[in-house]
C-alpha cells in the first residue's frame, strides 16, 4: 500500500511542474526531469522532523517558570500553500513534583506542529496542547510572530506585516492567579 501512495504522489507532483511549465514555461529539461523529487523529498523531510519522543524529567518542590524564547519555525498556509516563519515563545509553570521537558523537545514540539499547511493561529493552539498533554503543568502560554508569504508575494504585498497569536492553557488551581502569570510570562519572554 505504501508503494502505491508514494507513486501516486510522486506522479502528482510530476504533473503540477509539467502543467506549470506548460502553462507558464517556468523549467527547464534539468529542472523537469529533477524538479518533482526535489519537491517529494522536501515535503518528506519536512513531515519527518514530527517523529520524536518527548523527553521530560520528574522536579521536586516548587518549580519556577521556564521559558524558551526565539524558537524558529516554518510552516505552510493551508490556504496557499505558502510559506510563512517566525518565531515562537513558549512560558510554563511546572506542577509541585510534576515535569519539565527536555530542552531540545520544546523546539522538536515546535517543529512538530509547524511541519504541515495549517493556519497560525492553529498552530500556536497545538503547540500549547501538545505541552499541556506531556507535561501536565498549571500554565502553559505560547506566542508566535509570523510573517506570511501569502501576504507578501501576492494580494496586499505586505512585506514587513507580522502576525501575532497567542495561546495559554492552565490549571483551575491557579485561575485565581492566571492574570499575574501571563503577565510574568509575557515579561520574561519580551513582549
Amino acid at each position: 500500500m505504501e508503494q502505491k501512495n508514494e507513486k501516486v504522489l510522486r506522479d502528482s507532483i510530476k504533473q503540477l511542474v509539467y502543467n506549470l511549465h506548460e502553462e507558464y514555461g517556468w523549467f527547464n529539461e534539468e529542472e523537469l526531469k529533477n524538479t518533482p523529487g526535489r519537491i517529494e523529498n522536501f515535503y518528506r523531510e519536512w513531515y519527518g522532523t514530527r517523529n520524536f519522543t518527548f523527553t521530560k524529567f520528574r522536579v521536586s518542590g516548587q518549580e519556577s517558570m521556564v521559558i524558551m524564547k526565539n524558537i524558529s519555525f516554518y510552516s505552510m498556509c493551508s490556504h496557499h500553500l505558502l510559506p510563512f516563519f517566525g518565531t515562537i515563545n513558549i512560558a510554563y509553570l511546572p506542577r509541585p513534583g510534576g515535569y519539565i521537558a527536555g530542552v531540545s523537545k520544546l523546539v522538536r514540539a515546535v517543529n512538530k506542529i509547524a511541519s504541515k499547511p495549517q493556519l497560525q493561529e492553529n498552530m500556536t493552539s497545538e503547540i500549547v496542547e501538545l505541552l499541556y498533554e506531556n507535561l501536565n503543568p498549571l500554565f502553559v502560554m505560547v506566542t508566535a510572530k509570523g510573517q506570511h508569504m501569502c501576504m507578501m508575494m501576492r494580494g496586499v504585498k505586505q512585506e514587513s506585516a507580522t502576525m501575532v497569536t497567542s495561546s495559554v492553557k492552565y490549571s483551575d488551581i491557579v485561575k485565581k492567579e492566571l492574570e499575574s502569570l501571563k503577565s510574568e510570562a509575557l515579561k520574561m519572554m519580551g513582549e
